[in-house]
């Protein structure tokens, strides 16, 4: 929805409205990005235990996640930062 499907930039800039769409997608895709980095984190901690294993035994590796979606709500939801 947020371009109507639309894949090329020369489909999405023939949208209406479509600098608002445009910057809605890439604020999804930030979010994803940096969700999916801070769960990669937490899977590759080790190649040959399970994820739960000591899951928050990490006290840096918890703040390090901490910072990380503390910047990115920052990020988005700041208009300063926006």
């Amino acid at each position: 929805a947020y371009c109507d499907g639309k894949v090329f930039q020369a489909d999405i800039s023939a949208l209406e409205d479509y600098r608002t769409k445009l910057m809605d997608a890439r604020t999804v895709a930030f979010i994803s990005l940096v969700w999916a980095e801070n769960v990669r984190a937490y899977s590759s901690r080790s190649f040959n235990r399970p994820i739960w294993h000591g899951l928050l035994s990490n006290i840096q590796m918890q703040r390090a996640i901490l910072t990380a979606q503390i910047c990115l709500y920052l990020a988005v939801l700041l208009p300063f930062f926006s």
